[in-house]
């Protein structure tokens, strides 16, 4: 099954799921949400020119690397490993990190629509989500795919829609972050840095432990790290959209309570982009709601910021809930199961 009809299978099955990933993460906020014409256009830059821009990228870097590293001594099977390391593990990872988010700082529109640290987060998922929906399609129309027929394409493109493209999503959202916090707080583009090489390694730990597993001819073996990295994919959606929220909260608590006691800080009017900060910008949407409230209710939100630590047992027990029902389970035991597996394939 392929032509024009194993690509409209394909791109449905991938990209329908990735719209509903998106609403999720957008739905994630729940003051000033983002726009659904922005983010489309982060969608489409992650779909399209991000997934151009690393095709080129990758094929040139794992060139330039293997004319470094090859010589004549290399036979060819050799030679063929080590591209495959160095495409999957080196290049690709450094490469699509780079070129997904760079939407964030080139277009005005999704730029000037980030002010607040949230929205890093939100942009940058859409830019990942994106680049995997697309990349999921070439996976799907691959020879392999394609010659096993329409149950081919449609296995592929699944499993990798409950893997892969989570992947894309969680570490585009890391640089986003990154960069919604040196252009909203202000602080040096170190920062951006920084989230870029923790995106990058959690790209190449994932890449990594995929041609780990290629060793193994063991059918378990492969269903263990394959439901392993589910699992930490969907916590790590669950993270992201959690994170996202928590922000957005505190953003609006914070904001409110500076509103209404009339201490806004002025130095945020202005900043490298020459646009009014996040916290302005809020200000001035928040303003119709903000001039009718009354000094109780800024009095009352300030009590509850800096209430005291002093808990009844009722109230411990309730925030001990609270922290059971936050905590992280699918993470931590896609965690022990993917310890586990590698313990078993070390001793046995």
């Amino acid at each position: 099954m392929g032509g024009v009809l194993g690509f409209v299978f394909a791109s449905l099955l991938s990209f329908v799921p990735a719209y509903f990933y998106l609403k999720s993460i957008r739905n994630s906020e729940k003051a000033d949400v983002e726009p659904w014409g922005t983010m489309g256009l982060a969608f489409v830059w992650g779909a399209l020119s991000g997934v151009f821009l690393a095709g080129i990228f990758n094929t040139l870097g794992t060139a330039f690397l293997l004319v470094m590293l090859v010589d004549s001594e290399n036979s060819l099977e050799d030679i063929e490993n080590l591209t495959i390391v160095l495409t999957v593990v080196v290049v690709a990872p450094l490469v699509e990190e780079f070129v997904k988010p760079l939407v964030m700082f080139r277009n005005v529109t999704v730029r000037n629509e980030i002010d607040e640290v949230e929205d890093g987060i939100v942009y940058g998922a859409a830019c990942g989500l994106g680049f995997g929906a697309t990349e999921n399609v070439l996976y799907g129309l691959s020879e392999g795919a394609v010659a096993a027929g329409i149950w081919g394409i449609f296995i592929i493109v699944l499993l990798r829609t409950f893997s892969s493209i989570l992947l894309h999503l969680v570490t585009t959202s890391f640089t986003g972050y990154g960069i919604a916090k040196y252009q909203v707080e202000g602080q040096s583009f170190s920062i951006v840095v920084k989230y870029y090489f923790l995106a990058v390694f959690i790209h190449a730990a994932w890449n990594g432990l995929a041609v780990f597993s290629l060793q193994y001819d063991s059918d378990l073996s492969a269903l263990l790290l394959f439901a392993a990295s589910i699992m930490l994919a969907i916590s790590g959606l669950e993270m992201a959209k959690r994170k996202i929220t928590q922000l957005d909260v505190a953003g609006s608590n914070i904001i409110g309570t500076d509103i209404r006691a009339g201490h806004g800080n002025e130095d945020w009017s202005s900043n490298k982009w020459e646009k009014k900060s996040g916290w302005e910008q809020k200000k001035l949407r928040s303003s119709s709601v903000a001039a009718g409230s009354s000094e109780s209710t800024a009095y009352s939100d300030t009590a509850a910021l800096y209430s005291s630590d002093s808990k009844t047992p009722q109230e411990l027990a309730a925030s001990t809930t609270e922290w059971a029902s936050n905590f992280d389970w699918k993470n931590t035991l896609g965690t022990i199961f993917f310890l586990i597996f590698m313990l078993a394939q070390i001793f046995f």
